[in-house]
């Protein structure tokens, strides 16, 4: 039988080194890489006994309860249970996708239908992130404001518009981007610059500190620069792209049971297992 823990020990290293599988063959485990790095044994392949089959276990909701938070507000420096009055929390109404591993963290207003995919980051502690209806965030994706005002007229929050898609693993930061625009994956987004309507900036481009791509026009490159202008098809499929991922984030909805966890938490109660937070913020 092998053992299902690793120490840098002479003696389980030895043991495991001896074990055999269910066949009935020497068998190893990653412990034997500290004594031979050139073990030639084939691995153990004998399933693992799973602790949690049993639907009533209460490991079930710890499982499902212990798990990353999506929502994160800030609460006021002078009290550990009232948000601050600056209305740094937030707001996201039921229609809206939050992928569980996502992270939607102070002032941040996401719209109608709009989703947020999986290991995002959007984060606004002091100034404003508004995300617009039917606006996808696409997986690894992190928006954020400025700490302080870049201008006069602009106090570095961060304002994306309606049926825009943001690629992913791109990175905005106190910009603009208006509506039906699309944001190639891995682009950077400066503070300052700015995207009007009907526009693409191409994949891996970076669009520096105060450039703005007028509407109706692709940019590419790093820094990026005017390419040409976009065609009627284009400017269409930018919408219908949006329109696309607002399908999808319906069925992540579903398929992740997000759209009603009341059973499970009812489910848990029952059984006298405390779920969420038990106090009152405000």
């Amino acid at each position: 039988m092998i053992k299902q823990f690793c120490r840098k020990s002479t003696t389980i290293v030895s043991t495991l080194y001896r074990s055999t599988g269910a066949d009935g063959k020497q068998v190893r485990s990653f412990c034997t890489y500290w004594n031979n790095k050139d073990n030639q044994l084939p691995y153990d392949t004998t399933p693992l006994k799973k602790f949690n089959e049993n639907e009533n276990h209460i490991e079930r909701y710890l499982d499902q309860y212990n798990k990353h938070k999506t929502l994160i507000p800030f609460y006021n420096k002078n009290s550990i249970a009232i948000p601050t009055v600056w209305g740094l929390y937030p707001r996201v109404p039921l229609s809206v996708f939050v992928a569980p591993s996502a992270s939607i963290i102070g002032n941040v207003a996401l719209n109608y239908g709009s989703s947020v995919w999986y290991s995002c980051v959007i984060k606004a502690d002091v100034n404003l992130i508004h995300i617009g209806n039917f606006t996808n965030i696409q997986d690894g994706t992190i928006i954020r404001e400025a700490t302080r005002p870049l201008s006069l007229d602009h106090d570095g929050s961060t304002v994306i518009g309606h049926f825009t898609t943001i690629g992913h693993n791109c990175v905005l930061e106190a910009c603009t981007v208006e509506e039906n625009c699309l944001i190639g994956m891995g682009s950077i987004l400066e503070p300052g610059s700015y995207v009007e309507t009907n526009s693409i900036l191409a994949a891996n481009s970076i669009l520096p500190k105060g450039a703005r791509v007028l509407s109706g026009e692709l940019w590419a490159g790093r820094p990026a620069k005017f390419v040409r202008k976009l065609t009627e098809e284009e400017i269409i499929n930018i919408h219908d792209q949006a329109v696309q991922y607002h399908k999808y984030a319906q069925q992540h909805n579903q398929d992740l049971g997000l759209h009603n966890p009341s059973s499970v938490y009812v489910d848990a109660e029952q059984q006298g297992i405390q779920v969420g937070f038990s106090g009152e913020y405000y």
